[in-house]
């Protein structure tokens, strides 16, 4: 089992690395990236919500599975990762407004179904069984303390910046765009970004977990190059583009 996760994990990470090289060439096509030439599409929202599932299903899967995984910290994580994809996997895609004629590449929903699932299993089975220091002493560990702050405050942000831009697209014409203010916009172009890399920093931290760390390369390979592309976006499209934002960091990047 350990010979198998650590292969997975190491594999995990090289395909993060590869999608981080990759992103600074080619757009993932999807939101307002959407482009043909990449094969059938879904719905925006089936799509969405097809490539998030595996996620909590694998995590529950080997989570269950696990020797210790009913422990009490052990299942406090099991709540905080449903919680997390209950937003992220269903709530999200079910509040989001599609633009007309708008799809998801079957392509894209197959590769991040691919992606959920390795670190949706890399997370179950190490908080479920392999992680040997998930104990009730783990809640007095500093590790433990600064990683849920960072989570929680990450995942704040990130549905707090999520909310302000469907209000802000219930004020325009559908397909038209608008200037974000207000909130984590007043320093980046995707706070939503940033919040979610910050929630999965402080996940890999709280748990100990190689799967955290593994979420949290992929999601920065995939979410850093997006958001500078993004921002450059927003700098054409707006004359008026708050000179002083940056893409994704408070004043560095």
């Amino acid at each position: 089992m350990a010979l198998t996760y650590d292969a997975l994990f190491v594999a995990g990470m090289v395909f993060a690395a590869l999608t981080a090289v990759s992103g600074a060439f080619v757009r993932t096509p999807y939101g307002r990236f959407g482009a043909t030439g990449w094969g059938p599409a879904l719905h925006p929202q089936v799509g969405w919500i097809l490539m998030e599932l595996p996620a909590p299903v694998a995590y529950l899967w080997f989570h269950l599975h696990g020797d210790r995984a009913y422990e009490p910290v052990r299942l406090m994580f099991l709540a905080l990762w449903c919680v997390h994809y209950l937003n992220r996997g269903w709530l999200f895609p079910l509040r989001m407004r599609v633009r007309p004629g708008a799809g998801m590449s079957l392509a894209v929903v197959a590769i991040g179904m691919g992606v959920t699932t390795l670190h949706g299993y890399l997370n179950g089975a190490w908080i479920g069984g392999l992680g040997a220091n998930l104990d009730a002493a783990w809640l007095r560990d500093p590790r433990f303390v600064v990683g849920i702050a960072l989570y929680v405050g990450g995942f704040a942000l990130n549905v707090l910046s999520d909310a302000r831009l469907r209000a802000l697209r219930e004020r325009v014409v559908p397909g038209d765009y608008a200037i974000p203010r207000g909130g984590g916009f007043r320093w980046v172009s995707c706070p939503n970004y940033l919040g979610e890399l910050i929630a999965w920093a402080g996940f890999a931290i709280a748990t100990g977990s190689p799967g955290g760390l593994f979420v949290f390369a992929i999601s920065a390979a995939n979410l850093v190059p997006r958001a500078i592309e993004t921002h450059r976006w927003y700098r054409d499209r707006f004359p008026d583009y708050p000179a002083e934002r940056r893409a994704i960091v408070p004043f560095v990047l």
